[in-house]
């Protein structure tokens, strides 16, 4: 099995069971699903890497997206936390 395919069968598995779970919970906030969606993303990069090591500059630039789509979603979450 190439390390593509590896890396989306087993995100795809831990997304659906990520899905299952909270919606056990009835958790309706899409913020939460986006920001487990992105550390399950780079757990599951780091133990399936989907891109030969000449193509980490996808990976990287990826990573960049998502850690920026994360802060903004940490900082709103934050500034409604606080008075």
């Amino acid at each position: 099995m190439k390390n593509v395919d590896a890396f989306l069968v087993i995100y795809s598995v831990v997304a659906f069971s990520t899905v299952s779970i909270l919606s056990l919970f009835e958790e309706a906030a899409i913020d939460v699903y986006g920001v487990l969606f992105i550390v399950e993303f780079f757990i599951v990069s780091e133990l399936a890497p989907p891109f030969p090591p000449k193509q980490q500059r996808r990976r990287t630039l990826i990573a960049m997206v998502l850690i920026v789509i994360f802060t903004g979603i940490l900082t709103r979450r934050i500034l409604e936390i606080l008075p």
